[in-house]
């Protein structure tokens, strides 16, 4: 009895274990892995599915992959914020190539009122 305790409990732990293990970023970049090959295979919907699971786990490839479909409406809708959104989790991972669409893509606006008052500072009115 004692026996069919002890590997009632191993396979309960064994259980436990693989559970944790497919839980783990491990498995995000398996879902990466998947959308690496659906986007190279030209199935981009399916590659967002796959980056879109990878990203909510952390992993900061998956965030700069989706932002890129969401940036070009490419197996998804187009929606520049969501793709900057995504840019900016996967920049703040230190990802390089967001850092640098980030740089690339940044919002020119128009003077600022303290660009406006610095380059005349006489003018109060």
């Amino acid at each position: 009895m004692h026996l069919i305790k002890t590997i009632l409990h191993s396979r309960t732990v064994s259980t436990c274990i693989v559970m944790a293990i497919l839980s783990t970023p491990a498995h995000a970049s398996s879902d990466l892995e998947q959308g690496l090959d659906a986007q190279n295979n030209g199935d981009l919907s399916n590659a967002a599915i796959h980056f879109s699971a990878a990203s909510e786990s952390g992993n900061s490839e998956a965030q700069y992959q989706l932002g890129l479909l969401y940036a070009d409406g490419r197996g998804v809708e187009q929606n520049h914020p969501r793709a900057i959104a995504l840019m900016q989790q996967a920049a703040a991972a230190a990802h390089p190539l967001a850092i640098a669409w980030i740089a690339q893509h940044a919002v020119v606006t128009g003077p600022t009122e303290q660009d406006e008052e610095e380059a005349d500072p006489e003018d109060d009115c």
